[in-house]
């Protein structure tokens, strides 16, 4: 019986892939390795820790430039406090990473480091974090407390 059900969900368009759950190495804001497997975060873009021999900075209200893709990786790291972590499996980008949506028990981690200021939401491909990167911006939450280019644009400018 369970296999009949399973194989109506698939059937019905849902994933059926199973989830990726472990302790991660984090390796940056938006991006954990669990059982060999890189996962990149779907729907939310951090600075960069390390691109390239660079780490994105930002700068503060008061102008003081700060290294907010190492503060990023940090407060990711926070938020998983050594604890498992639970990876959707959304397929794969053009970088043969897998793309999902993680969670530490119920927490939505993408949702939690948006809402920080900590990564963006990445509009470009989904809307999903759109209110806590509205929330962000209101209370001037970590990046946005002063100014700082979206990852991907920083990315571009910052490539060898």
């Amino acid at each position: 019986m369970k296999n009949y059900l399973l194989l109506s969900i698939c059937i019905l368009g849902i994933n059926c892939s199973a989830d990726i759950i472990g302790k991660p190495k984090i390796t940056d804001g938006d991006t954990i390795v669990i059982n060999d497997i890189r996962i990149r975060f779907t729907g939310s873009d951090a600075p960069e820790s390390y691109f390239f021999g660079k780490t994105q900075t930002c700068l503060d209200a008061e102008g003081k430039e700060w290294e907010c893709g190492k503060a990023a990786t940090e407060k990711l790291k926070q938020l998983i406090n050594n604890q498992t972590v639970r990876c959707t499996d959304e397929g794969q980008d053009r970088y043969g990473r897998t793309l999902g949506i993680c969670y530490v028990g119920e927490m939505d981690l993408q949702a939690e480091m948006v809402k920080s200021g900590m990564a963006v939401a990445y509009l470009r491909y989904s809307d999903r974090y759109e209110k806590q990167q509205n929330h962000a911006k209101k209370v001037k939450a970590g990046m946005w407390a002063g100014e700082f280019l979206e990852p991907e644009t920083w990315r571009k400018n910052n490539r060898n």
